[in-house]
């Protein structure tokens, strides 16, 4: 009977701090992603200053849109920075020391696996390739309302940005290359003109969710307690609550241009 007592005591504890230690694991997951940010953050931006106040891409501004750091997972050779299917932060290697693990966010297991290319490699194959970043960086922005001007043309400057201080570098994300109006829908928290909701690219009515049964695809972005860490361009990272795919946030956050409303760091 003692015995009996001693067991639901002991179950009793258990059950109280459990949910305490859950809390404080992510937190400390939370708190590596933030960490991984701001490497990001110091590498990228050396990176640009080095090359005259750009950010790596080809001679049009054109970042690569993939998420492989090698062509395979037998492969040790890591792609051309330029290829097609390379991870984009293969283009600033050298400024990281080849640390790809600051690219991993521990909570970072929902991100594109291009299944749709037939592609079937096992998990960590992409378990660095965890954040998105934004195209706008190296391409002007030039749809509906634009105000950098219809003719505007790649590569971007930093220099050129008109509220550099309000635009995001990269951040927690399914997307490796975020675009926001993308011909096959929205893959960006932006709310881009035209468009009624953010993310329909990886919602559950798009053709990609058919490659991921039983996935919520749009939680890549809310993976901290429903909360996006973010990196913004000048270095601070900060984190972004969830909203509805109906409202989004303001769309100029990724292009760089005078936001109506400004981010909360």
């Amino acid at each position: 009977m003692e015995l009996l007592v001693v067991i639901a005591i002991i179950a009793i504890v258990a059950a109280m701090l459990l949910p305490g230690l859950g809390k404080a694991k992510e937190a400390a997951k939370s708190a590596q992603c933030l960490s991984n940010l701001h490497q990001i953050s110091l590498a990228t931006l050396q990176y640009a200053l080095d090359n005259n106040d750009t950010f790596y891409c080809d001679a049009d501004g054109v970042m690569a849109n993939g998420g492989e750091w090698t062509a395979n997972p037998d492969s040790t050779a890591l792609l051309a920075a330029n290829a097609s299917q390379a991870y984009w932060a293969l283009g600033f290697d050298a400024c990281f020391a080849g640390n790809q693990n600051i690219f991993g966010c521990p909570d970072g297991t929902v991100v594109d696996e291009w299944r749709e290319d037939k592609l079937d490699y096992p998990w960590p194959f992409w378990a660095n390739s965890t954040y998105g970043v934004c195209r706008y960086l190296t391409q002007p922005y030039t749809g509906p309302g634009t105000q950098y001007g219809a003719n505007a043309q790649g590569p971007m400057k930093t220099t050129r940005y008109l509220s550099p201080q309000s635009m995001i570098f990269c951040q927690d994300a399914t997307e490796q290359r975020m675009e926001g109006d993308g011909n096959d829908g929205d893959d960006s928290l932006g709310l881009f003109p035209g468009e009624t909701k953010i993310l329909t690219q990886w919602d559950s009515n798009s053709t990609l969710q058919t490659y991921y049964p039983g996935v919520d695809l749009l939680s890549g972005w809310w993976r901290h307690n429903s909360k996006c860490n973010t990196l913004w361009l000048p270095g601070n990272v900060s984190k972004i609550n969830k909203v509805p795919q109906t409202a989004g946030y303001d769309y100029r956050w990724y292009t760089g241009e005078v936001p109506l409303t400004m981010p909360q760091f």
